[in-house]
This record gives structure tokens, sequence and C-alpha cells, in this order.
């Protein structure tokens, strides 16, 4: 059986600015996706956030403290329309993921964080064939309103 390891198990190792932006990230990942799942992966030392699809969890975003900031990263986060280029990643290369780093506070305004949590929550959604064609084909990144599930689903 494996145990569940909460949040804090993770956050409680680095300094205390750390953690609570941590706890609040945590917090605003869970107002938006209330049905995510979280894991605490303390050998990538990493909270990660999924959706249950099934018998699956689909992920889409993580948490990732260091010493002297934090990241929110978003598995998918290479579909993620970013025309204000607010997350890392592009300089790189990394060929997936995306995502913001605090330093330690959270400098950004919670919508912009909403945002981008909700996207990245519709993208784990999507079939993993979908995803695929779509960075296959150099398809636009996804904008607010651009995926409609049902239709996806049905296809």
């Amino acid at each position: 059986m494996t145990e569940t390891l909460p949040a804090e198990f993770l956050l409680d190792g680095y300094p205390t600015a750390i953690r609570e932006t941590g706890l609040e990230l945590r917090r605003l990942i869970f107002a938006t996706v209330p049905a995510a799942v979280e894991t605490v992966r303390p050998g990538w030392r990493w909270i990660a956030y999924s959706l249950p699809d099934g018998r699956r969890v689909r992920n889409f975003a993580w948490i990732g403290p260091e010493r002297k900031h934090i990241h929110l990263g978003f598995e998918h986060g290479i579909l993620l329309a970013d025309p204000d280029r607010l997350l890392h990643g592009v300089e790189e290369r990394l060929r997936q993921f995306r995502y913001f780093t605090f330093e330690p506070a959270i400098d950004l305004d919670e919508a912009i964080l909403v945002d981008f949590i909700g996207r990245a929550a519709d993208l784990a959604l999507l079939p993993g064939s979908a995803r695929r064609a779509m960075a296959e084909a150099g398809f636009e990144p996804v904008v607010p309103g651009d995926i409609d599930v049902e239709l996806v689903e049905r296809a």
C-alpha cells in the first residue's frame, strides 16, 4: 500500500517564504480545479496535480520548490498561449513543460494564474493523441475558450 504524503511534507523543508508561496499556489490550484488529485513526489522534490480519467490520471500542473524560488509548472505548457511571454521553458528548449518562477512571493495577478491553471487542466483531459497531433502540427497554443472538450471526445 502506498501512503499519500501531504504537501506540507515536502514544503516544510524549505524556507518560510517558499513554503507560504507553495501553499498559496496549492490553494489556487484546488480553487480552480476542485477535482485535482495531489501527489507528493519526494524524489523529484515536487508536488504533482492531475485529474482522474477512468482508471488513469492526467497530469496538468506541478509545484517545484527550491531554496530561493518556487515554480508552478504545466505538463503540456508548450500548448498554452503565452503572448506576454510570462512562462519559462522556451529559453531552455523544453519540449513539453512551461513554468512560472516566483522568488519567493507570487508577483502575478491571481486571475492570470487561474487562467493558466484552468487551461492546463483542460488540455490534460484531451486524448494524448490529440495533444501530440497539436504539437506535431505546430498548432497555435491554446487560448481561453479554444477547447470544446465535448466535441473532442465525440470525434
